[in-house]
């Protein structure tokens, strides 16, 4: 009988919990940002956009690491945990990307009214 390594139920919740964390932090720095462009702070807006941006760098590294595991081989059990983890990974990468673009239109709001 062959021997399937797997990963451990606990370990991926583990997994799961550090990606919902990670994303999380990521969601309260992008509006956070969000805020601070809505006052014209753009440099703290762009502080914050970075700081989610790592957040979230370190988010989708903790799910791809599972996912790399199972391209390996190694068995990955269902866990309705880890499909919410990446879910939320996504929404908040979502979220980011349009931030990104509101911040760019308070800058060009800014700027037609100084300018």
């Amino acid at each position: 009988m062959e021997n399937i390594e797997t990963v451990e139920r606990d370990d991926l919740a583990m997994v799961s919990m550090g990606a919902i964390l990670h994303a999380g932090n990521a969601r309260e720095a992008i509006f956070k940002a969000a805020d601070k462009a809505s006052q014209g702070e753009f440099i703290q807006a762009d502080q914050l956009m970075q700081e989610a941006n790592d957040e979230l760098i370190e988010a989708h590294r903790t799910q791809t690491s599972t996912l790399q595991k199972e391209a390996e081989g190694i068995e990955i059990p269902y866990s309705s945990l880890f499909g919410h983890a990446q879910d939320h990974v996504m929404t908040v990468k979502t979220e980011h990307n349009l931030v990104k673009e509101i911040i760019k239109l308070y800058k060009r709001l800014e700027e037609k009214e100084n300018g």
